[in-house]
């Protein structure tokens, strides 16, 4: 199981849900509410809080926005990956932390949009939980349902590091 933490709204957390029961389901937990989105023990646990804490378990990400007040030290040795949206400030990328977002300069970006469809770009080498390298290349994703590109390049970026995409047709339905 791999566990998604997120400071992002209890809604956009949601539909991270929502896109991950495609991809062998997902516990949802915050504050206010325990949701099941899997008929099966699910693959993802998304954990929905203000407050970044350590959390006990081997393959973590951690899902921060980057126009919000980015903590000085963020606690990279807690999570496995950690990655940063749009952020407001350079950051140094490192294998264990991202940045992903509109930008050229993004690890991971959304290259161009269409009705239903996004082109993603991988823009450097990056290593998923398991070490498997993915080398840069552009995925085409299909999106199912109206998700907000945000919620859709999280989704796609998380998938990416869970070894869940093809990096052989470089397709992928969301």
């Amino acid at each position: 199981m791999t566990t998604v933490v997120t400071t992002e709204s209890v809604q956009n957390a949601k539909e991270l849900c929502r896109i991950f029961e495609n991809f062998g389901g997902a516990f949802f937990l915050s504050k206010d509410s325990v949701l099941d989105f899997s008929a099966v023990p699910p693959e993802f646990l998304v954990f929905c809080t203000d407050n970044i804490r350590e959390i006990p378990a081997e393959k973590t990400i951690l899902l921060l926005d980057g126009s919000a007040n980015l903590p000085r030290v963020v606690p990279s040795n807690r999570f496995d990956r950690i990655l940063v949206f749009e952020p407001t400030e350079n950051i140094e990328t490192t294998e264990n932390m991202l940045s992903v977002g509109l930008s050229r300069h993004s690890t991971i970006s959304i290259a161009s949009a269409e009705s239903n469809m996004l082109h993603i770009s991988v823009q450097s080498v990056v290593r998923t939980l398991d070490g498997a390298q993915i080398l840069p290349c552009e995925y085409s994703v299909t999106l199912s349902n109206p998700f907000d590109s945000r919620t859709a390049l999280y989704a796609f970026s998380v998938l990416l590091l869970c070894g869940k995409t093809d990096s052989k047709s470089l397709k992928l339905r969301l």
